[in-house]
């Protein structure tokens, strides 16, 4: 009995110790932390029947609001298993009867309660404890259903609307086949959005995508199913064209195409006089020939060619490009003989290339103050002839050769001739 007296003396002190300090103070297990000098009235009248309402990141108290013309508050207290109870809110009016709180951990079980105070400094006893959980319904992770193969250019994504009538937006995250981590794509304000068309993709490569969902009050769901899809595979390259390079002032062109009757639309033929730069449309076509024409001869052209699909999908430009010539000049007549005899001139020459099928002599001549020009066309012999020349006038002779494809090769060199009046 003895040893129970000073241990009896010792709680007295205690409390009257906190009650008159400034220092937090326990009630009924509950950590009172003191505004100035609060002392517990056991007659002040105490919250009962509270109720709750969860959400997935808060919890909404309800209480009756006391009637007593003393009561200036309530203040709210929250506990669970590893802090005990903490004073989380004073309300400075009697006549309030609710209280949110809000950003809690998901899935954490809490335990509430509420107690009235006076002006002067006295607290009732607390409200019996209401334990609630946060978060007991969980958000669920979204349902993707599928991620498109083979449209054009695009993947196209489709999930379930979320049940959770919280949710506000979803954040979808995609991964290519070469990436180690998922990376943010977009985001999606509207719960009731099921669809998205990726459009920033390589033709017929792998992606990978996910999905998260994320309420109003920021709460993140866990990660979604992951689906995979790939875009429409590009046409198969022109491989095989070939290009002419025996025809006059033209270029024409042929290919082979391998890909499936009735997929392909139209080719598109680039050209270039360079062969590695410069490329530019020279035309659209939907036949497997196409002929390139020239307003001068000798012209050396680089193509390339491409297949477009019926969604407008093109080809690479294949591998190395098929050049293609047109005929140029020939070199032309060489002059071997040029004379006066017997007061005419005489020309001979010869045809190096071999390709001549006429030739065209060029006489050029002043007459007086005027300039003359005179040519002899479709000429068949090598040997040439001319009686009609004065004398003391000088007379300029050239010869040029005329091809099957009616092409005039390079002028031979010019030859000076004349007859005197002295003779």
């Amino acid at each position: 009995m003895k040893r129970q007296i000073p241990i009896l003396l010792l709680t007295v002190l205690l409390l009257i110790f906190s009650g008159c300090s400034g220092k937090d103070y326990n009630i009924g297990g509950i950590q009172m932390p003191s505004f100035s000098q609060k002392t517990l009235d056991k007659s002040l009248p105490t919250i009962k029947g509270l109720k709750s309402v969860v959400n997935l990141s808060k919890v909404a108290l309800e209480w009756e609001p006391l009637t007593n013309k003393n009561i200036a508050g309530y203040r709210i207290f929250r506990g669970d298993r590893q802090s005990g109870y903490k004073l989380i809110a004073t309300l400075n009016d009697r006549y309030h009867s609710h209280y949110t709180d809000k950003n809690l951990n998901p899935n954490m079980g809490y335990t509430y309660k509420v107690s009235s105070f006076t002006k002067d400094g006295r607290v009732s006893v607390a409200s019996s404890a209401k334990s609630v959980r946060a978060t007991s319904n969980r958000l669920p992770a979204p349902i993707l259903i599928e991620a498109s193969e083979g449209l054009p250019s695009r993947i196209k994504l489709l999930w379930k609307i979320h049940p959770n009538k919280e949710v506000n937006s979803y954040m979808l995250e995609r991964k290519a086949k070469d990436e180690r981590e998922y990376k943010t794509l977009i985001g999606l304000d509207d719960r009731l959005t099921v669809e998205y068309i990726d459009k920033d993709i390589q033709p017929h490569q792998k992606y990978s995508y996910r999905l998260r969902a994320r309420t109003y009050e920021g709460v993140i769901s866990p990660i979604s199913n992951s689906v995979n899809g790939y875009s429409k595979k590009l046409p198969n390259a022109i491989k095989w064209v070939k290009a002419t390079d025996n025809r006059a002032r033209m270029v024409e062109l042929i290919w082979k195409d391998s890909n499936s009757v009735g997929t392909i639309d139209h080719y598109n033929i680039y050209s270039s006089p360079m062969k590695n730069t410069l490329y530019t449309l020279l035309a659209k076509t939907r036949d497997t020939k196409y002929t390139d024409k020239f307003q001068s001869d000798g012209n050396t052209r680089y193509y390339k060619i491409t297949a477009v699909d019926t969604d407008g999908l093109e080809s690479t430009q294949g591998i190395a490009p098929t050049i293609g010539h047109t005929v140029g000049a020939s070199r032309g007549p060489d002059i071997k003989e040029a004379v006066v005899k017997h007061n005419a001139v005489f020309l001979r020459w010869s045809d190096p290339d071999g390709k001549a099928r006429s030739y065209t002599v060029i006489k050029k001549y002043w007459d007086g103050w005027r300039a003359r020009k005179i040519k002899i066309t479709d000429f068949k012999s090598t040997k040439f002839t001319d009686t009609k020349i004065k004398p003391d006038i000088q007379y300029t002779y050239y010869v040029v050769s005329i091809d099957k494809h009616g092409i005039e090769s390079i002028p031979s060199r010019e030859v000076i001739l004349s007859i005197s009046s002295k003779r």
